[in-house]
């Protein structure tokens, strides 16, 4: 029973850790960053053209204090939400840009390989 209760407070203390931790993420907007694509999805015979999101090899903070932000020429979005479709009679889930785009005063940079 001691062991037991031990753990969950192990379990409790590492969700109230990691609740802390993603709020002080979201508050100072670090992140990766989301660029719109497109694909075609098929169906039961129907195919449709769809805009989607999809990561980008880039991000809203620095991982090096030498790091120099980057110059990139296609619109990145740092929020997305889930969304459904339907193709030929079937869902789809797929997941969307949501809000205004990252602005590149604010900084862009580049994953670097990590």
């Amino acid at each position: 029973m001691k062991k037991a209760r031990i753990i969950l407070t192990m379990i409790a203390l590492f969700a109230l850790l990691a609740g802390t931790m993603s709020f002080k993420v979201k508050r100072r907007q670090l992140n990766n960053l989301y660029y719109r694509t497109t694909g075609n999805f098929s169906q039961n015979g129907a195919s449709r053209n769809l805009t989607y999101a999809t990561l980008s090899p880039y991000r809203t903070f620095r991982t090096d204090t030498w790091e120099q932000p980057v110059n990139v020429p296609i619109p990145l979005y740092t929020g997305t939400t889930q969304s459904t479709t339907t193709v030929g009679g079937a869902f789809y889930f797929i997941t969307v840009v949501s809000g205004p785009a990252w602005s590149t005063w604010l900084g862009i940079y580049d994953d670097n390989g990590q």
